[in-house]
């Protein structure tokens, strides 16, 4: 947007359109469609946060830090030994690590506390790059009896309708 009102400025002080596009490596369609989103590209500017302005971050305790790194271990050691989880279980070890953490770290963590919510859940998942969980609150349990019998009843039915094992 900052080299938009740029453009625009240089051409209304009378510079020719070619330039412009020549001194900024543009097409002059470009400098056109800018030109004559003129008004659109002022009024957003005017109604924006300053272009210089800072980005405002929320700064996280060490307490806080280090309690998701351990979780982001802890989800993906979970994720390869293929155990199923769950929101409720993230939520559990989550408060569990927190105040095992706050206990350590008593100075930094005076007064905090943390309750694992479904909107910090979200948020976390999105950090920790996490996919393959259940939010519906319920541990996804696995049919082992079925998936141990169902190699012999595969077989039968490839024997039974004459398919090729392929």
């Amino acid at each position: 947007m900052e080299t938009k009102v740029k453009i625009i400025e240089r051409v209304e002080q009378g510079k020719k359109m070619a330039g412009v596009a020549h001194s900024y490596n543009m097409n002059s369609s470009i400098i056109d469609t800018i030109l004559k989103n003129k008004d659109k590209i002022m009024e957003h500017v005017k109604s924006a946060v300053p272009m210089m302005s800072t980005i405002i971050s929320k700064k996280r305790g060490k307490v806080m830090e280090e309690m998701q790194k351990l979780l982001n271990v802890w989800t993906q050691d979970q994720h390869q030994s293929r155990v199923p989880l769950s929101l409720m279980l993230i939520q559990e070890n989550t408060k569990s690590l927190y105040e095992d953490l706050k206990k350590n770290h008593s100075k930094e963590s005076v007064g905090a506390s943390f309750n694992a919510s479904h909107g910090w859940f979200h948020q976390f998942k999105a950090r920790a790059n996490i996919h393959n969980v259940k939010v519906s609150g319920e541990v996804a349990n696995a049919d082992t009896v079925a998936a141990q019998e169902f190699p012999e009843t595969l077989q039968e039915i490839i024997d039974e309708s004459a398919y090729l094992p392929e």
